[in-house]
């Protein structure tokens, strides 16, 4: 029979009514865009006053809201299911973004239809092991790990799950770390090659010389004017990979580069088809690579290079880690506090040196 509202005119409270005679009250209310309604009836409480009945009615209203709520994670729930409403509370966010794709493409389709509370680890490890078969990278893979293992740890907390079953799940990753042989000559070779390809563009002379001082691709192009202090000489990086804001010293030469596109507001190094900042600069890198005559040059790599160069001209290890932007130089040192400003102004002194002493040799050699 369906509920006439209209016998229910006395509120309690929100998504509360009661019946003249405040025996049977409706509740209505909203949850993940779904209502629910229905009755609470008390008729056989003739024993219980009218107060009685409005405090347990209040009571039966907060436990059956508890209980929608609580219907939305079930034990016949599927991953697929569970990982729908995970990602409603995940930060909207490039990491969001990159993770779900991954999750969609590659662990849905071999295990989203697994009930949560079978998943085991052996489920987890055959997805990897089709992931590998499609010769997805050990990168790749490891993605798989960084989505399931946060999403698991949230279904305990929820009292969904007993245990993790990505726990014991561990992807190797092959070495990363390019050795740099004769980092000093390497690195001055690029600042030579950065000064010739972009001659008269201070845009990107100025982007690959910020990637020249240990900068990452993401905090360069996401730097804003309002973050750079030209007068006391340091920029503040806002978006780092330890989510940590940092104090960076603003070389001059960089600085003079700058100066000559520089807007009050917005990004830096702003995209002039889409007007919000760079996102790909493969095509000016590629510039870069066909110039030096060598494939391995990337952003990236250029960390590699300014640190090896900079430990050949034996810059202490605290201020190579200060300049990359890393907060703990090692085990040893982990509980310094790092100074991102000192360290990344030694590192920008060295750079100058080497530059100036190559630019000298150079001269001398054309005298002789």
């Amino acid at each position: 029979m369906a509920i006439n509202r209209k016998d229910y005119p006395n509120k309690i409270e929100t998504g509360l009514n009661a019946n003249n005679d405040h025996t049977i009250f409706l509740y209505r209310f909203m949850y993940e865009k779904k209502e629910y309604s229905g009755l609470i009836d008390l008729t056989d409480k003739s024993a219980w006053g009218k107060k009685d009945r409005i405090t347990f009615s209040k009571g039966e209203l907060v436990r059956i809201k508890n209980e929608k709520r609580d219907a939305v994670f079930n034990t016949e729930i599927t991953l697929a299911a569970y990982m729908e409403e995970f990602w409603k509370n995940v930060p909207e966010g490039k990491y969001k973004s990159i993770r779900q794709s991954h999750y969609d493409r590659y662990v849905k389709p071999h295990i989203g239809m697994k009930k949560l509370v079978d998943l085991r680890q052996k489920h987890i490890e055959d997805a990897l092991k089709k992931q590998e078969e499609a010769k997805l990278s050990p990168r790749t893979r490891k993605q798989t790990m960084e989505v399931l293992n946060p999403a698991m740890k949230k279904a305990i907390a929820n009292r969904m799950i007993q245990f993790n079953p990505c726990d014991g799940i561990k992807i190797k990753l092959p070495p990363t770390k390019k050795i740099v042989v004769n980092a000093t000559l390497t690195l001055n070779k690029i600042h030579v090659a950065i000064e010739e390809e972009f001659n008269g563009d201070p845009f990107y002379h100025s982007l690959f010389l910020f990637a020249l001082q240990g900068r990452r691709r993401g905090e360069i192009i996401t730097l804003r004017w309002e973050d750079i202090n030209f007068d006391a000489n340091y920029y503040v990086l806002r978006k780092t990979k330890n989510n940590e804001e940092q104090k960076i010293f603003l070389p001059e030469r960089i600085k003079e580069l700058l100066k000559q596109f520089k807007e009050n507001e917005g990004w830096v190094f702003q995209s002039r088809r889409t007007g919000t900042h760079l996102v790909d600069i493969r095509r000016v890198t590629d510039r870069m690579k066909t110039r030096l005559g060598d494939p391995k040059f990337g952003i990236h790599y250029l960390r590699n290079v300014m640190v090896s160069a900079m430990a050949e001209q034996g810059l202490e290890s605290i201020h190579l880690s200060g300049a990359l932007g890393h907060n703990d130089p090692n085990t040893i040192k982990k509980y310094l506090t790092m100074n991102y400003l000192q360290s990344s102004e030694k590192a920008s002194d060295v750079i100058d040196v080497i530059v100036e002493d190559a630019r000298k040799k150079k001269e001398e050699n054309q005298q002789k």
